[in-house]
């Protein structure tokens, strides 16, 4: 007989013993005062001693998976082991899914215990080698699975405990499947406590028997050496496909999980960084050329062969770019995640520059220590807020941004500030249109719709604009740039994904590096060029195009007539004309306090230095997708204007969710990057946009759209005075009176609707 049986058939026996209440499945609780209170062990404990012999599971995987925790809790380590052996065994050949990760984890932690008592060895001792027995028969990803989770910081696990005691405190007793629930929850937070001091050495002794590792490796090209690390697996039967990140990051060194994966993982430093995070560099100037080079290095040694892949996230996503577009023969393809485009969407965007380029530049290019007077031990947001805020009272020119956050000039800085436009200097970093029409390796490009897509967009349609036939495949979803580089979570600032969103996009980029090298089945969700979630919908979409020109679009007009805010969007323009005008006092600095809220989904508008336009309520379930374009009938009082404009939804019980990241662009670049035209002051005009933001939304029947117009007046980036003279040659003096814009009855928003 079984070990799972016999359990199964004394816990029936007692079963049959227990008083009438104990069926009832609720258990008395009183929980201690938080997770790290003296009294919490004693009291989970007689928790799990109670539910332990009336647990109930038809699922048997399921029912040892959950023995095996109570038992652990009670102290049974012993036939915690055999349940948790008995799981792994029953799971032997199946997925290497949750349950057996759990089954390994709890074993270890049995297993170590019981070693502990029966040969009297330290607990560290006992853990080493209970890790050793177990994880070492694994194959190297599944090896990686149990690390990364042992891995997980301590606060994931002590939150929602907190908080489930929290929860049953007040209630006093709690459901049969809760009481479950929180035995595991405690001891992933107890057993990770116990354990998380000795992890290191021993990932570090399992690491070095599978994988091998260079730290150092100096590669040369020309007129210098570029600084980089590689890992490898050991025993590989041949050569192997190389990945390859070039990067000035060491956070992105990601060669180890490359190993994994069974490739050569090599990460590589811009020239003049070392993997340690030190040295200046100057940005995207010969970033391409010294890829290929290490791509040409990288060939030339034994463990290659021949093929070598490109990773990217931001910085590392524009390098990948630039050695794609001089075709070394060896690189194969390049995956990415929003790619930063020099002079698209950095250091400016819409044109307009944000103060983020300066810390970007501080803490990634010059790597220079902050100005004296700040606390460099603060939190780096707080820091940057407070020098932001610094920078907004003052009366400087743009052109002093560095000497007010920095406290010093920077020559960087200053080069970038010198170029406002999408000139030479910007364009000579990326691909011509001949280089984009000559690159034909497959490309795959993540972003998001919360501040991760406009670099991502750019590359994918010039691809596509110039090489119609191009192995481009792009996926859109509710992400930011932080969200798909580190894993989707159920929330994403206060907006929750549907189901089908929550996909490990690291994971499947590495699945389609399978696809691409090694001849793996192409994922699912990369199924067309263009793959989109659409949210509320909880469905993914996969079409050839995006905004394709024969789809049907929503136009919404902007209603001008005289009325209070919010003003309506309608199918047709305003009869009688009218104007709807927005008058903000650029000089005005008594905001600086109030913070910028950056949540998803509000229950408020924010309406500051903004106007708005609501529609009627939606007869239908309203599906829309794309990039949100308008033409604004208007009249300005100045020569020049930084608009903000803003979708969200209006549910029917009256909150707000944003459709995408607000889009900022400056109004005399609004028809082209490159030249500059100035409006007519006091004169009316038409100006013609595109939002370079993307979204996808099923609109609920009885919501309505609301459109939200701003004019730019923030702490964070360039403000435009209007004057007509090189903005960052402008100071509040320039603002004079408040800039005011008036919409006209032909103003309209449209964007795609219907299914594609």
């Amino acid at each position: 007989m079984s070990t799972s049986r016999r359990a199964r058939r004394a816990l029936v026996r007692l079963i049959l013993a227990l008083p009438a209440w104990a069926w009832a499945g609720n258990f008395g609780f009183r929980p201690p005062r938080d997770p790290d209170d003296a009294t919490a062990a004693d009291l989970m404990r007689d928790l799990a001693q109670r539910i332990l012999p009336v647990y109930q599971e038809a699922n048997t995987e399921v029912f040892l998976a959950n023995v095996t925790a109570l038992q652990i809790v009670t102290g049974a380590y012993r036939a915690a082991y055999d349940s948790s052996r008995s799981l792994r065994s029953r799971r032997q050949g199946k997925p290497f899914d949750d349950l057996v990760e759990r089954a390994i984890l709890d074993g270890i932690y049995a297993r170590a215990r019981v070693l502990e008592a029966d040969e009297r060895l330290g607990f560290a001792e006992a853990y080493a080698r209970s890790f050793q027995e177990l994880v070492s028969p694994l194959d190297n990803a599944q090896a990686q699975v149990i690390m990364t989770r042992l891995e997980t910081p301590l606060a994931v696990y002590r939150e929602p405990l907190r908080q489930a005691f929290d929860l049953w405190r007040a209630k006093g007793s709690l459901p049969e499947a809760d009481a479950v629930a929180l035995v595991r929850t405690w001891l992933s937070y107890d057993s990770r406590r116990s354990v998380g001091a000795l992890l290191p050495e021993l990932f570090a002794a399992e690491n070095r028997s599978r994988y091998v590792a260079q730290a150092d490796v100096r590669i040369p090209v020309r007129a210098g050496v570029i600084h980089a690390g590689l890992v490898r697996p050991v025993g590989a039967n041949g050569a192997l496909p190389t990945l390859l990140r070039f990067t000035l990051d060491p956070a992105e060194d990601d060669a180890q999980r490359s190993a994994v994966k069974g490739y050569v993982g090599v990460t590589a430093y811009v020239r003049g960084r070392t993997p340690d995070g030190k040295g200046a560099v100057w940005p995207f100037v010969r970033d391409g050329e010294d890829a290929v080079a290490v791509i040409d290095w990288i060939v030339q040694q034994p463990w290659s062969d021949g093929r070598v892949a490109m990773l990217g996230d931001g910085y590392s996503g524009y390098a990948a770019w630039a050695a794609a577009r001089r075709r070394p023969a060896a690189l194969k393809a390049i995956a990415t995640i929003a790619p930063m485009a020099p002079g698209i969407d950095f250091p400016m965007a819409g044109q307009i520059f944000r103060n983020a380029m300066v810390r970007w530049a501080q803490e990634h290019a010059t790597v220079e220590p902050l100005r004296a007077d700040v606390d460099a031990d603060a939190d780096p947001d707080t820091i940057w807020q407070a020098l932001d805020a610094r920078w907004y009272r003052g009366d400087r020119p743009y052109w002093d941004v560095d000497r007010v956050l920095l406290g010093r000039r920077s020559r960087l800085i200053r080069t970038w500030l010198t170029h406002p436009s999408h000139d030479r200097y910007w364009q000579k970093f990326l691909p011509s249109a001949e280089q984009f029409a000559r690159i034909d390796i497959p490309v795959l490009s993540f972003a998001g719709y919360y501040g991760a897509d406009a670099g991502a967009l750019y590359f994918h349609h010039e691809h596509r604009r110039n090489r119609p036939q191009a192995d481009t495949t792009l996926l859109l979803g509710p992400y930011d740039a932080t969200s798909i580089r580190l894993g989707t979570e159920a929330t994403l600032r206060g907006y929750s994904l549907d189901a089908v969103a929550r996909v490990d996009l690291p994971e499947l980029r590495y699945q389609w590096l399978d696809h691409i090298l090694k001849g793996a089945n192409k994922p699912a969700l990369l199924l067309d060029r263009v793959n989109y979630q659409v949210m509320g919908a909880d469905l993914w979409r996969h079409v050839p195009t995006l905004d394709s020109p024969e789809r049907a679009r929503l136009r919404l007009y902007l209603d001008t007539r005289e009325r209070e805010d919010p003003h309506r969007l309608s199918s047709s323009p305003s009869e009688g004309g009218g104007r709807a005008q927005l008058s903000v006092d650029l000089a005005d600095r008594r905001d600086v306090r109030i913070p910028w809220s950056n949540a998803l989904r509000v229950k408020q508008l924010p309406t500051r230095n903004s106007i708005s336009f609501v529609s009627e309520p939606l007869s239908e379930d309203t599906e829309i997708d794309g990039s949100l374009r308008g033409v604004f009938d208007i009249t300005p009082s100045r020569q020049d204007v930084d608009f903000n404009i803003s979708l969200y939804e209006q549910t029917e019980s009256g909150e707000y969710q944003l459709l995408f990241e607000p889009y900022d662009f400056r109004a005399s670049y609004a028809g082209h990057r490159v030249r500059r035209r100035l409006l007519r002051a006091g004169e009316r005009q038409v100006l013609a946009f595109t939002a370079e933001r993307v979204t996808a939304c099923k609109l609920a029947m009885g919501s309505r759209i609301v459109l939200l117009i701003g004019l730019n007046r923030r702490p964070d980036r360039q403000i435009n005075y209007g004057s007509g003279k090189d903005v960052n040659s402008e100071t509040i003096a320039d603002a004079r009176w408040p800039v005011r814009v008036r919409w006209h009855a032909h103003s309209y928003v449209e964007i795609a609707t219907g299914k594609p």
